[in-house]
């Protein structure tokens, strides 16, 4: 059984290597923001929605069903690994094939060759998902970690050499490509596992009833997270694009760098705790106060700054991000808690319950996609953030329901690092008011983001000074009583 150190462990190294490869990604991207074109980012976004599209059937879900499983075989993993690089090269060739279909698409031909250069990292990812899988398993989760920060340092150094040697939009390419290769590599080397010359159908199919219902719950999810990508890119075209992949990308920044370390660290638990629902109840709590405390003021505090924040940090072409943040920011607070319920449905093996309430509720998001297109980038946006709040409850309800969980239970978990966001928000508007026409933006910025830290830290200690100790301990900066 998972002991609480190696969950805690787990949470820590993933940790340091999702907020460091995020806090690399955020610098990295202003960085490029400066030096490229949004057109730039426009076209890789377009690239991206169809790349990713293709990415979800490179395993058919059957690396989560390895994570899982509760017994492993040597035949069972080669089979798996063989079925995977199957599909990597499928995927690859697919995607060549298809790009000027792409391009047509978005009456943009310059994607043609993004999109076929792109294509390369479905091979790469393909070839090491087994092996990702048995490291998590085995709570390895220090390892990854190296192993994904060295990753983001070579890809990212590789962008700004391209981006200053004046590649352009190729330097998001390399980007993309090398970190796969670089991946691949280590990976290789920190896993024992190898694959044997053997294939046997009937060990893939063993897991298929799960991991294909997983694989079809993630084609609409995806589909429906990415359609305002289509409809702007089809539509509205590169540049509006580029504005709205930017604010985009801002709002997920809490799911990927946050959320993400314990929906990665958590599953492998949950898998183990699945008949032990108290203990199942006790842990997705405790994940989700966690996490709230670190993303609720962090979404919040982005509302409050929106405006210097764009403008002293990618320049006043990217003026229009500023009113997407308004819309995409509080959202983003409450679906950094919303992905987690995912690992739910996989631990408890209802990935058939997960694809059935995806297919109404993406159907729902995509209608409100349509419907704000008339208004542009703001539409979609407001389309997007309307028809995810409308369906909140249900989003939490359905699989809370799995482990015998009310919303309340877990709304009440929540309120404390929710209030005490509110109550921050509140002094940097008050503050705002003040200072606006004072200052210039970067100044404005940094006296938010030091008064708003301050005003956190308040009424933390005010109104939730238990989980501020635990969060102290946890980082070293206090000695457990």
């Amino acid at each position: 059984m998972t002991n609480k150190a190696t969950v805690v462990s787990g949470i820590k190294w993933t940790s340091i290597s999702t907020f460091g490869r995020r806090i690399m990604a955020l610098l990295v991207n202003i960085l490029l923001a400066r030096l490229l074109a949004p057109a730039d980012f426009g076209l890789v976004a377009m690239a991206a929605v169809v790349l990713g599209f293709i990415d979800i059937f490179k395993d058919l879900g059957t690396g989560a069903a390895l994570i899982q499983r509760k017994e492993l075989g040597d035949d069972l993993l080669s089979s798996i690994f063989w079925f995977n690089v199957g599909f990597g090269i499928a995927a690859t060739a697919l995607t060549i094939a298809g790009a000027p279909l792409v391009a047509a698409f978005y009456k943009e031909p310059r994607v043609t060759p993004v999109l076929i250069a792109m294509s390369v990292s479905f091979l790469l990812s393909a070839l090491t998902i087994v092996h990702n899988c048995l490291l998590q398993r085995q709570m390895a989760f220090v390892t990854l970690a190296k192993i994904e920060v060295a990753a983001s340092v070579v890809s990212y150094t590789v962008a700004i050499c391209a981006a200053l040697a004046g590649q352009g939009v190729w330097s998001l390419v390399y980007q993309v490509v090398t970190n796969s290769a670089v991946m691949l590599v280590l990976i290789w080397l920190a896993s024992s596992w190898r694959p044997r010359a053997v294939f046997i159908w009937a060990e893939v199919r063993a897991v298929m009833n799960y991991s294909l219902n997983l694989a079809g719950y993630n084609v609409f999810y995806y589909f429906a997270q990415n359609v305002d990508n289509f409809l702007i890119g089809r539509y509205l075209g590169s540049e509006a694009l580029g504005f709205y992949d930017l604010a985009y990308r801002l709002m997920t920044f809490p799911m990927q760098a946050i959320s993400a370390v314990f929906g990665k660290v958590m599953l492998p638990f949950y898998a183990r705790a699945q008949e032990d629902l108290p203990r199942f109840r006790h842990a997705f709590l405790r994940a989700a106060e966690a996490i709230a405390f670190v993303t609720f003021p962090l979404m919040m505090g982005l509302l409050a700054v929106r405006e210097p924040f764009v403008l002293a940090v990618f320049g006043s072409q990217w003026t229009p991000v500023i009113t997407l943040l308004a819309l995409f920011a509080p959202l983003a607070a409450i679906r950094s808690i919303l992905t987690t319920t995912g690992s739910i449905f996989l631990a408890m093996g209802r990935a058939d319950l997960q694809l059935r309430w995806g297919v109404f509720a993406n159907l729902f998001v995509i209608a409100a996609l349509v419907i704000g297109l008339r208004w542009g980038i703001v539409g979609v946006a407001a389309g997007f953030t309307i028809a995810t709040l409308l369906l909140t409850y249900h989003y939490f309800a359905i699989p809370l329901r799995l482990i015998g969980m009310k919303v309340a239970t877990l709304a009440g978990v929540l309120r404390a690092s929710a209030v005490c966001s509110v109550l921050m928000y509140a002094v940097l508007f008050a503050l705002s008011l003040l200072l606006r026409e004072r200052f210039g933006q970067g100044i404005l910025l940094g006296m938010y983001v030091a008064t708003g830290a301050l005003a956190y830290l308040v009424f933390t200690w005010l109104f939730n000074r238990k989980l501020l100790d635990e969060f102290l301990r946890m980082a070293g900066l206090r000695k457990a009583t």
